[in-house]
């Protein structure tokens, strides 16, 4: 049995073999230089090889598409990011939403962009716009708290959660049990930022019971009696939580809490 260039390069991409398949994968373009699926092909074997010059070749690939899909999008948007060019990311992501406003994936990618680009204001019309489902809600929390609405995020978590509960069953939990304690993290920093100190709480020992293996948990919980004047049990708690805590995560928790301005705290910690 003879296989032709395209069918050796999937074997090659299979086998790992990037460097053969990619010459394979050259050779089939070069004599059916429509074949979408060779060039989404080639593009995904540039891409992991990584270097500048094979990004922009990959980027030049799905540019280069007959019939482009919404994925296809996806993938050029990260390629602009990763040569620099969030701006080309953004645009090619509006054009897309615009080509593809159904398309869940693409929406939630172009959200995430935004936000990283400080345009919540754009990000909350576009999450506006979707179904009142609980991930959109949990998405219009994060924009909301991105915007400083820490008030208005809560009743969107809040709503997010009440979806949640319903959908969540003995066979199903194990999946829905992290986006359930995401959630509840989510909404007990906009309480704690909202000096809403026994919220913040009782939202966060909610989510400690779906995750109890979490540092950051006990240590927030510690910062809130802290602040809620109870100290022994706020230096008891954040130091069990800088205990379990990774050192990277141990010197994070700590950066927060010089960023809180909790000079006594540290001090005690460290004593």
């Amino acid at each position: 049995m003879s296989y032709t260039p395209l069918d050796l390069a999937a074997a090659l991409i299979q086998a790992g073999e990037l460097a053969d398949a990619l010459a394979a994968l050259n050779q089939h373009l070069a004599q059916q230089p429509q074949d979408d699926r060779a060039r989404r092909l080639r593009a995904g074997v540039l891409k992991h090889l990584g270097g500048d010059d094979q990004l922009r070749a990959a980027l030049a690939d799905l540019e280069q598409l007959t019939n482009p899909t919404a994925g296809d999008a996806i993938q050029q948007s990260i390629l602009r990011e990763q040569t620099g060019d969030p701006a080309g990311a953004q645009t090619i992501l509006a054009q897309a939403h615009a080509r593809w406003p159904d398309d869940e994936r693409l929406t939630e990618r172009f959200l995430s962009l935004l936000l990283a680009q400080n345009e919540a204001q754009t990000a909350l019309a576009i999450v506006r716009k979707q179904a009142q489902t609980w991930g959109w809600l949990q998405w219009e929390g994060d924009v909301l708290v991105a915007l400083g609405d820490d008030a208005t995020a809560t009743a969107r978590y809040g709503l997010a959660l009440a979806q949640l509960e319903e959908l969540i069953q003995p066979d199903n939990a194990r999946y829905f049990g992290p986006i359930k304690a995401r959630l509840l993290l989510a909404r007990a920093a906009a309480y704690h930022r909202l000096n809403l100190l026994d919220q913040a709480d009782a939202h966060y020992e909610a989510a400690g019971q779906i995750i109890p293996d979490d540092p950051t948990i006990n240590f927030n919980r510690g910062l809130l009696a802290w602040e809620r004047g109870d100290h022994d049990a706020a230096v008891r708690m954040c130091r069990t939580a800088l205990a379990a805590a990774s050192e990277s995560l141990r010197a994070r928790l700590l950066a927060d809490l010089r960023a809180a301005s909790q000079a006594e705290l540290l001090r005690q910690l460290d004593s």
